[in-house]
């Protein structure tokens, strides 16, 4: 296991990579095996199983054992659950090619995004703005903020390949359990036309996210654009089977 990594992420990115080569319905093996082969706990790998549920990559058949997923009909669209992954990660499950053009990555000091990172107006923020692709199809613009004190490493690092959210978690051991997601319409000012080529003020489907840790601390604001034709999201919203208040 990889060093200050949590076991559960470990397995479960593991567990990934054997699923998507895996073909629909075909079944993993039993959780005792897989306890055994991975060295872990059937409490962690429990964790990371029911992670990839979450990502529709498995389902659990009661009685019958855990198997792979069927394709999805749209298997472009981006998915908002109770499991937080970014659209790198959402997108490479799903077998597409996701390419990132990164338009900058730089400090600047920003009050709005400051507000809804919780922090003073003044703070010094790491603001990453990207261009993602699926394929050869722009699918979205979005700048991220986070403080620049707490993830500075950000700042170094190459994000034209790979995912941020990733990032976080294996250099910084930060666990996200929370997306609070705003969808609105916005529409398009000159520099949003050009990039989309689309009129300037044709609607825009924004989508802002503030990402909160286990401790309920910000990690991350964002705003994602995309077009009209390209704007399908799916929201998974699943309770607890015990009777529990819904996850968020």
């Amino acid at each position: 296991m990889a060093a200050g990594v949590p076991k559960y992420i470990t397995v479960r990115e593991n567990l990934r990579q054997r699923i998507i080569s895996m073909d629909p319905g075909e079944k993993l093996p039993a959780e005792p095996e897989l306890c055994k082969q991975y060295n872990v706990s059937r409490i962690t790998l429990r964790h990371a199983i029911d992670d990839l549920i979450q990502d529709d990559l498995i389902v659990r058949e009661q009685g019958k054992g855990t198997f792979r997923t069927g394709a999805d009909a749209n298997t472009e669209r981006e998915v908002i659950s109770d499991h937080i992954r970014g659209f790198f990660r959402q997108q490479e499950d799903l077998g597409n090619v996701v390419r990132t053009k990164v338009l900058s990555n730089t400090t600047v000091v920003d009050s709005e995004a400051a507000k809804n990172l919780g922090v003073d107006k003044n703070e010094p923020l790491v603001r990453l703005e990207r261009l993602r692709y699926v394929g050869n199809t722009l699918k979205q613009h979005v700048v991220t903020f986070l403080s620049a004190s707490r993830f500075s490493k950000v700042l170094e690092h190459d994000f034209s390949e790979g995912s941020l959210y990733e990032f976080l978690e294996r250099q910084y051991a930060v666990h996200m359990v929370e997306n609070e997601v705003v969808v609105r319409i916005q529409n398009a000012d000159a520099d949003m036309a050009e990039v989309f080529e689309v009129p300037e003020g044709a609607p825009l489907l924004a989508m802002d996210s503030v990402v909160v840790d286990e401790f309920d601390a910000i990690i991350a604001f964002g705003v994602a654009l995309h077009t009209q034709e390209q704007g399908e999201i799916k929201f998974i919203i699943r309770s607890q089977k015990d009777g529990g208040p819904v996850q968020n």
